[in-house]
């Protein structure tokens, strides 16, 4: 099938991917308002839409891991770090479409020691965007992380309620240890969701976001977006919280926005 852009409509909702830019999520209409951060120019695939993050979520440090006693060395693509995985950068390849829904697929790449493929589904069902993923590894044994990156266009404003936060270090990796979240602004990771968050744009329309992922990162420090990341696992996952995926073991994760007005 081909692969170029894909609309998915309902009355309220028009969704488009873009299956060459990593799967991404390039715009978010929701009663007319545009909801998400489009290219407009940019080059940084880091910086709009929406994309799934495959097979690691926000930083690596120095892009430095051990597994099963193997030191890997990941790419830099956010010096000194490795950053959001090896597939949103490159071309999902579609494997069912319809009006409603698409499901498209991706190996993890030469950038990674492993071999694996990530699998996405986007639906859409009147005013509901689902998200789901599945990190699959033809290996013994990998391990693994998946996440979303959403870059929700300001005007709009965020609301959470999260147990813990992770504290950062001078380079802005988790440490491990958590603390009682303080006062915004935030570029950190969360666990505890309390209550689903909420992106509210003009105090008009509200996306509230579902999913089952244990992590997330709230970026807030910029003037043009705000960014809400479910993840499997906190930034540097794979040295503080390592998951292993193996043949029999997929890893399987949702997301979901729930869109009113």
């Amino acid at each position: 099938m081909s692969d170029s852009k894909i609309t998915l409509t309902s009355k309220n909702i028009r969704c488009t991917i873009d299956p060459q830019f990593g799967g991404r999520i390039s715009s978010l209409m929701a009663f007319g308002r545009e909801l998400l951060v489009t290219q407009n120019g940019e080059t940084n695939l880091q910086k709009w839409g929406s994309y799934p993050m495959v097979p690691y979520a926000g930083r690596v440090r120095n892009g430095k891991f051990k597994f099963e006693s193997t030191n890997h060395q990941l790419e830099i693509n956010m010096a000194p770090h490795a950053i959001h995985g090896t597939v949103l950068d490159r071309t999902f390849t579609v494997i069912e479409s319809s009006p409603t829904s698409v499901t498209m697929q991706i190996d993890l790449g030469s950038r990674f020691a492993y071999h694996g493929a990530v699998t996405q589904t986007v639906s859409v069902n009147d005013d509901v965007v689902n998200f789901e993923l599945e990190l699959a590894t033809s290996d013994t044994r990998m391990p693994g992380q998946v996440g979303w990156h959403p870059w929700f266009a300001r005007p709009c404003r965020i609301e959470t309620h999260f147990e813990k936060m992770y504290l950062r270090d001078e380079f802005g990796i988790p440490t491990g240890e958590t603390i009682s979240p303080p006062a915004p602004p935030y570029d950190d990771c969360f666990t505890g969701s309390r209550r689903s968050p909420k992106i509210i744009f003009d105090e008009s329309i509200t996306i509230t976001i579902d999913s089952d992922c244990s992590h997330w990162v709230v970026y807030d420090q910029t003037s043009h977006a705000i960014c809400v990341e479910p993840q499997s696992g906190p930034p540097d996952g794979f040295n503080l919280e390592p998951f292993v995926i193996t043949s029999s073991n997929p890893l399987k994760k949702f997301m979901r926005f729930s869109i009113t007005k």
